[in-house]
């Protein structure tokens, strides 16, 4: 019988689509998640537990054998980003999935009404899966999930509640947006400060300022906090394949996202 998995993020939208397809699906679901909880946000675990709570069952947690954490990926690897995408991104969770995923799973994402044009994209690049798209079909968007969530009695991730648009690792290396760094270095100053010095280190130029790609440490202090993190969504379906990282090519000109 396939297994039916929800891969699930600590995200508002994964924990909706957990919850109905395990009160849809014909037999068990499996809810896992790719897990980096080292490096997010503390309250992320009171989430995941209210959530556990709300399902009726554990997370599993799945986790890379290679690397410990975020950190370890950049020192290890020398990359953090480019224009073929975030190496922490690749190694733990891509590959942490694909050693877990079985050819006839059928896989649920917490992708919303409000996304057919990211489904209809996942489609084409993955046609290999089997897929249940439960909160689409459900009609359901991203700010049901939110209200869902409150009648369920469940608070929003503190990323959410602080104003990100997405629960990243904090200092999350896939956004060059000046405001998602400069909200960064006001919340969580030490996240930022080691950032800063690890792309020092490796020469990435994580920020775009004015349409010129810059170093954390060269952002000036009048960049708004107030903005779009841009397109950081993060997830054991992103990334490109190992192969195709450069050691040298570090954001010399990734997609561009509003300052």
């Amino acid at each position: 019988m396939s297994r039916t998995i929800v891969w699930y993020s600590d995200g508002a939208a994964s924990a909706v689509a957990a919850k109905m397809a395990i009160d849809r699906a014909d037999g068990p679901v499996q809810v896992v998640k790719c897990d980096t909880t080292e490096d997010e946000h503390p309250d992320n675990i009171r989430f995941r537990e209210d959530v556990e709570r709300w399902i009726g069952q554990e997370v599993i947690l799945i986790k890379s054998d290679k690397y410990a954490n975020v950190d370890d990926v950049f020192m290890t690897t020398r990359y953090m980003a480019g224009p073929s995408g975030a190496r922490c991104t690749t190694e733990l969770k891509k590959l942490v999935r694909r050693q877990y995923q079985e050819p006839d799973d059928i896989h649920v994402f917490g992708y919303t009404l409000d996304e057919e044009k990211r489904i209809q994209r996942f489609e084409a690049n993955n046609p290999e899966l089997t897929c249940w798209w439960v909160l689409r079909d459900e009609q359901i968007s991203k700010e049901d999930c939110y209200f869902i969530l409150d009648q369920a009695g469940i608070a929003l991730p503190e990323m959410y509640r602080l104003g990100y648009d997405h629960n990243n690792c904090l200092g999350c290396v896939k956004a060059s947006s000046a405001s998602y760094w400069a909200r960064i270095r006001r919340d969580f100053p030490d996240a930022f400060s080691k950032r800063a010095e690890q792309s020092r280190e490796l020469g990435a130029r994580l920020v775009r300022w004015q349409g010129v790609r810059i170093f954390l440490d060269e952002l000036p202090e009048e960049a708004s906090p107030k903005g779009s993190d841009g397109n950081i969504e993060c997830g054991p379906f992103c990334e490109m394949e190992p192969s195709l990282f450069s050691q040298n090519a570090f954001l010399e000109d990734a997609d561009a996202e509003g300052d």
